[in-house]
């Protein structure tokens, strides 16, 4: 991401019609992926609703402090880059949200070897905070297979 869509990111609305939390819950989402290719978990947790559950594939839930502390060693061990990250159906129902989502991500370890590539697809829970912020409640994905094998 340029450092305007980091701006623009960072400056979203927290109180809006429809359509516009739609684009608010969206603009949640980017910073996710920036702080992920960034390795800013300080700004990854700022995203994170305080209840927040993630559903990773082939292990456990994590959430609360577990939660913070798998994102946390996945980012000091791994840096991201983004392949791809598209974003689906997006729907906002009163204060809660959901957000469809497709990604190629490239991990590589920090302290050296070969880069890893992932496909996938999952689903975003939002909700909306006291606030009026928007924040992650839930995340569930899981591994597809690489665009055009079979």
């Amino acid at each position: 991401m340029t450092a305007q869509q980091s701006r623009r990111i960072q400056e979203v609305p927290t109180h809006s019609t429809s359509n516009v939390d739609v684009q608010c819950v969206i603009a949640v989402t980017e910073v996710e992926a920036l702080a992920m290719s960034s390795g800013e978990i300080d700004r990854y947790f700022a995203i994170l609703a305080d209840d927040a559950v993630f559903l990773p594939p082939s292990t456990t839930a994590k959430r609360g402090q577990e939660l913070r502390l798998w994102l946390k060693d996945f980012l000091d061990h791994f840096g991201v880059q983004w392949l791809r990250f598209a974003h689906g159906e997006t729907v906002v129902a009163g204060d809660l949200a959901y957000h469809e989502y497709e990604y190629s991500m490239m991990s590589t370890p920090r302290t050296g070897g070969e880069p890893a590539i992932s496909h996938g697809k999952g689903l975003h829970v939002l909700r909306r905070e006291p606030d009026g912020a928007w924040k992650v409640v839930r995340n569930v994905w899981n591994s597809v297979p690489a665009p055009g094998a079979k």
